[in-house]
């Protein structure tokens, strides 16, 4: 475990800091934000590693460095500086303390060292060629029996560079890594829930951390053994939520935006669900920071009869879905990338093979009966939604909290998604959903749980009137003013 530790504050967190800085400033998300980074440049190093040549060390020093060197160069010249809007070190110590804390007694299952199937089967083998450079990872993913070729790089590019701080010996510590970040996004989720109430009395601040925390413990327990025992599908779960709590939820501003960015960066390299979530967060994210409008014409003041400036009207419209498309394409890019180029090799994809000998209709009834019975808490939380978008609405907008239905909304089409991946794909319906549906229901899961801990702490009365959260400007997004 130590080991692990190593790699993730020294591997990943180290060259990530300083980025993660830049973006959050002197917030404890900082802390879980910082291995995000580094695990993204990882994956981005294992896609140079396939579609060029190299290894993923020298790759991985080459970004490394340039992204460093691009964001202290960003620094020097718009001489941004530290410390304005930013919590005291001292509440910064506590809240780090709290949700750290929140995390060990899960992580004690890491104890005993604990292997899932698809550890074994896909993600170590993964790692290994990853871990081999460029050729051995070539031949190796388009190998016929390697199971699951097309999946994301994150989690064995991550797990690759701990064989190369510590050698092969010790596979363990490759699935030891997939925990701690998943430890890391659950972190962010709960960061994103405390900074609802930030602004509170000390009291209620206190009260919304321990609801952080308390979710934080809710996620591992939703995944079970999945979180400690090397599955993926917690991380890219968590990731895909923290991008809906800083994108959707919390108030907008650079900081939540870039924040949503990563998290959906880290989805969509995780695992091919996390693409599709990560792309539906990403339009919903667009459309609540540049939210469609009609082209309203203005008249001339000096030619009446002149209805429009049809040149600089047309302008406005094309920069407006130019920015719309650069907000989906830019996080989303690593993710898009590594799809390509695995169709470019020839990697295929094990769900939607040869034609399914059953009939959508008949995998439908199986389908939803599956899906449903891992959605035990969506009653309640039905009914939460609709209590408290009647009675604490106002207290959202005063706030300039995101409305209750965007999370809702994340949730509705990710299912829709699922639904239609279980009617056309190609496996067998009843063992598809017997070996998968605990697992590609997390993110709904933890999304509603999530939600209620949002208005348990709206209706606890955690935010001030007016107030943002800390160390968070209501700056939009390419507006003047700190990032």
């Amino acid at each position: 475990m130590i080991r692990a530790l190593v790699v993730l504050i020294v591997g990943l967190a180290l060259p990530g800091a300083l980025p993660a800085l830049a973006v959050v400033r002197r917030s404890p998300v900082i802390i879980f934000l910082a291995p995000f980074i580094g695990a993204t440049m990882a994956a981005v190093a294992a896609e140079l590693e396939l579609g060029t040549n190299g290894s993923l060390v020298m790759w991985y020093v080459i970004i490394a460095v340039a992204t460093n060197m691009a964001v202290a160069a960003w620094w020097l010249v718009t001489r941004s500086s530290l410390g304005r809007d930013d919590p005291p070190w001292t509440w910064f110590t506590f809240t780090a303390v709290v949700m750290l804390g929140a995390m060990i007694v899960p992580l004690t299952g890491l104890r005993a060292p604990m292997l899932g199937y698809d550890v074994s089967a896909i993600w170590l083998p993964h790692t290994l060629m990853v871990s081999g450079g460029h050729q051995a990872m070539l031949s190796g993913l388009q190998n016929v029996t390697t199971a699951n070729p097309d999946y994301p790089p994150l989690v064995p590019a991550a797990g690759a560079l701990a064989f190369a701080f510590f050698g092969r010996g010790d596979l363990y510590i490759a699935e030891l890594i997939t925990v701690l970040l998943n430890a890391c996004a659950l972190g962010i989720v709960g960061m994103g829930i405390a900074a609802v109430g930030s602004k509170g009395s000390l009291r209620l601040r206190l009260i919304a951390i321990v609801v952080a925390g308390t979710m934080c413990m809710v996620g591992f327990a939703v995944a079970g053994d999945y979180a400690v025992d090397g599955y993926t599908d917690l991380l890219w779960s968590a990731a895909a939520l923290g991008a809906v709590i800083w994108g959707l939820v919390l108030p907008r501003s650079n900081r939540a935006f870039i924040t949503a960015w990563i998290c959906v960066a880290v989805a969509s390299l995780t695992k091919n669900e996390g693409l599709t979530a990560a792309l539906i967060v990403l339009v919903l994210i667009t459309l609540r920071y540049r939210p469609l409008a009609l082209v309203r014409f203005r008249r001339s003041t000096r030619h009446p009869e002149n209805r429009d400036n049809t040149d600089v009207r047309t302008s406005m419209t094309i920069r407006g879905w130019a920015e719309r498309a650069a907000f989906i394409l830019v996080p989303a890019l690593p993710g898009l990338a590594w799809d390509g180029l695995a169709r470019e090799v020839g990697l295929k994809n094990a769900f939607f093979g040869a034609p399914s000998t059953e009939s959508p209709g008949a995998r439908f009834g199986p389908a939803i009966d599956g899906i449903t019975s891992h959605l035990l808490v969506l009653p309640i939380a039905v009914a939460v939604f609709v209590a408290g978008s009647a009675l604490l609405r106002r207290d959202r907008e005063l706030n300039a909290l995101g409305h209750a239905a965007w999370l809702w909304m994340a949730c509705l089409l990710y299912l829709s998604a699922l639904l239609a991946t279980y009617l056309f794909g190609s496996l067998e319906i009843h063992w598809w959903l017997r070996n998968s549906v605990d697992r590609t229901t997390i993110f709904p899961q933890i999304a509603l749980y999530t939600d209620l801990s949002i208005w348990l702490v709206i209706g606890l009365g955690t935010t001030s009137r007016g107030d943002a959260a800390p160390g968070i400007s209501r700056t939009r997004p390419g507006s003047p003013g700190r990032a």
